[in-house]
């Protein structure tokens, strides 16, 4: 975990959509290393929670994967191709994910 790192921008894909997920191969980094698990459920990591809308889920992450391995928190958000995520760092081991405003983007860079 980079502990500088606060929050993260991701641009969802198409294949998020269908997928109920969200990439998480570039912001890894924003994560604590004992959440990364291995690509089923026998080798989960430590937990990690996630506030999505109103709803708070707890799940580790899928290293090989690069996803959450939690999907069905995502399948109630309405996000299509080309939407900007936010996921921000609460406090340890506490995430916020909501959208992000293309048009406010250039006030954060």
């Amino acid at each position: 975990m980079n502990d500088t790192l606060r929050a993260v921008i991701v641009e969802v894909t198409g294949g998020n959509v269908r997928n109920h997920h969200i990439n998480l191969r570039g912001p890894l980094g924003l994560f604590p290393d004992d959440c990364l698990g291995g690509s089923n459920e026998g080798s989960e990591g430590r937990p990690i929670k996630l506030e999505i809308g109103a709803d708070v889920v707890n799940t580790d992450t899928d290293h090989a994967k690069g996803i959450f391995r939690e999907r069905g928190a995502f399948e109630n958000e309405q996000v299509i191709e080309g939407d900007l995520i936010l996921i921000e760092r609460v406090k340890p081991r506490h995430y916020r994910i909501s959208k992000a405003s293309k048009r406010g983007l250039k006030y954060y860079l």
